[in-house]
């Protein structure tokens, strides 16, 4: 029986237990409760939106949890092949990846990503890895530097520290211990990282519900009991893959929708957009003097509220133009949408840069280009997800990007550009495209 547990907004009771209650109460993970889901910009647009990453992480933790135990319960393939203890082992796993996802983020998040140094620079155990790459870090990676710290912490015994950095990141192996289990259960890691990172995981699960909550909208929300009653675990060709029976299929699609209109109308509002636009070009100028450190010690010391009153004291000074624009709320003009699918939208943007360049108006754009879905790109024999669709014969496992049209046909419309021109040049803008 877990031994602690809390209310939450969105999951009402959240449990847990001791271990997770040590990484819970650890500075690394309290660290998130300073640094804000949405960002400080967001605040200017939906002002009940300043929920936080701690939270989420603790959602994540509790989807990631509900998900395993469909993965358990809708079949016998684990408890066939895994003792008791074994299976709890790998829960484990997966509840702390779902908890730890996010560790790695920077104030305000991806706006800090701009300045984040080389990742060869990191002090990374290099052996968990499938190669040394040679880039920017991101925040996945300080994901990875801080559960890797944890474990030199002794917070985490190490193979399991590397086993959620396996779920958390795509470059990052398996402990050589998980070899036991991927003996007896081929693909098992790949269908648990799918929990944690893929098309119906515990990050977007949870993200969707509680961002839509705390910002008041309901472009969010979808049946989450009924979809996670709908998973499964089935095997198909030799490996594992997640299923959804029929009836829940609707669901799903419901998540996808969901996750378009956020994008389109919170995550991409056009305020939020030239907002976020301000305060990453004030970091890249050096408005604000943001240096993002390589140790996890120090790095955990790194919070909104740093940023924010460097913003405050370089608002001081005029000249500094993206602070003093973004803490006296001063936003850009959103001139067009743009979507990238289109050629004649495509052909407005150049139309757009060129009017702006002639004439020396400063203007920027910001883009969206995530897919909604990786249905696309993956082929049937690489799809992780399928619907256990009945026959007369019995179950045919369908891959989901072959079963629903309305997938695809989102996924196609999520890619667009906002164009905008800084707020002085708005009208000398408006005479010129008369």
């Amino acid at each position: 029986m877990a031994a602690f547990e809390l209310r939450d907004p969105i999951h009402k009771r959240i449990v847990f237990d001791e271990v997770e209650r040590s990484v819970i109460d650890h500075p690394f993970f309290q660290r998130l409760r300073f640094i804000s889901q949405l960002g400080f910009i967001q605040a200017y647009v939906y002002p009940g939106g300043v929920h936080d990453r701690f939270a989420h992480g603790i959602g994540a933790m509790h989807v990631a949890g509900r998900l395993f135990g469909r993965f358990v319960a809708s079949s016998d393939i684990l408890t066939s092949r895994f003792s008791h203890i074994e299976i709890n082992a790998l829960r484990r796993r997966v509840r702390l990846a779902g908890l730890l996802h996010d560790i790695g983020h920077g104030p305000f998040s991806h706006a800090s990503e701009s300045v984040f140094p080389s990742i060869i620079g990191l002090p990374l155990d290099w052996s968990w890895w499938k190669e040394r790459p040679n880039r920017q870090a991101r925040h996945e990676d300080y994901s990875v530097l801080m559960i890797q710290a944890l474990a030199e912490r002794g917070v985490l015994a190490r193979d399991v520290a590397q086993d959620i950095a396996s779920l958390v990141h795509d470059q990052v192996v398996p402990s050589p211990s998980f070899a036991q289990f991927e003996s007896r259960a081929p693909t098992l890691q790949k269908i648990l990282k799918s929990i944690i990172s893929g098309e119906v995981d515990c990050d977007r699960m949870d993200y969707l519900l509680r961002d839509s909550y705390f910002c008041g909208v309901a472009y969010g929300q979808y049946d989450l009991d009924w979809l996670v009653s709908c998973i499964g675990l089935s095997e198909c060709n030799g490996r594992l893959i997640m299923t959804i029976s029929e009836n829940g299929v609707r669901a799903f699609e419901d998540v996808l929708l969901a996750r378009y209109h956020m994008i389109d109308q919170v995550y991409f509002h056009k305020t939020k957009a030239g907002f976020t636009h301000y305060l990453e070009a004030a970091i890249e100028s050096g408005e604000i003097p943001l240096v993002i450190p390589k140790d996890p010690e120090t790095y955990a010391q790194m919070r909104d509220g740093k940023v924010i009153e460097m913003m405050f004291e370089a608002a001081k000074d005029p000249k500094n133009y993206w602070s003093h624009h973004l803490i006296n709320r001063l936003p850009a003009r959103r001139i067009l949408r743009l979507h990238d699918d289109k050629p004649e939208d495509a052909a407005t943007l150049q139309t757009l840069r060129r009017l702006c360049e002639d004439n020396g108006i400063r203007y920027f754009a910001h883009s969206a280009k995530n897919a909604l879905s990786q249905f696309g790109e993956l082929s049937d024999a690489n799809a992780i997800i399928h619907v256990a669709k009945k026959t007369l014969a019995g179950t045919e496992f369908v891959p989901i990007g072959r079963y629903s049209d309305l997938l695809q046909k989102y996924d196609e419309k999520l890619r667009f550009t906002d164009f905008f021109v800084l707020r002085e040049e708005a009208d000398t803008f408006a005479a010129l495209a008369k």
